[in-house]
């Protein structure tokens, strides 16, 4: 499995999100953009985070996360009923099997200085 999966959905007025990073990272459940469950390691069969959405009375939920030999399958049970969560990309304009984006190169105020100060 490769790391690095976020699925989404929007339901009842709420945001849920699931981002599944490197085994060191582990997995995020978020809604409406708070962490309300997490699992160290990485996605071993079938993973189940259970969480409550924010009303009242608090509903629970449950996300199911499943590695089908290297493409990762997320749903959201809510009220007896099971939702199919689409992967959504990392960064804006990624295509859906990208992974992170490449890092951005860190300045270099020190090389700076000096191709300044050979100038002079």
């Amino acid at each position: 499995m490769a790391g690095g999966h976020r699925f989404h959905l929007d339901r009842d007025g709420h945001s849920i999100t699931v981002q599944v990073g490197r085994p060191h990272e582990g997995i995020e459940l978020l809604v409406d953009g708070k962490v309300v469950a997490y699992q160290r390691g990485r996605v071993k069969s079938v993973t189940i985070l259970s969480a409550e959405l924010p009303e009242d009375p608090p509903r629970p939920f449950r996300i199911f996360l499943e590695d089908m030999g290297g493409e990762l399958f997320c749903a959201m049970e809510v009220s007896g009923s099971r939702i199919l969560m689409p992967q959504v990309p990392l960064w804006p304009g990624a295509p859906r099997s990208a992974g992170p984006p490449p890092p951005a190169r860190a300045p270099r105020p020190l090389r700076r200085l000096r191709r300044l100060l050979r100038r002079l």
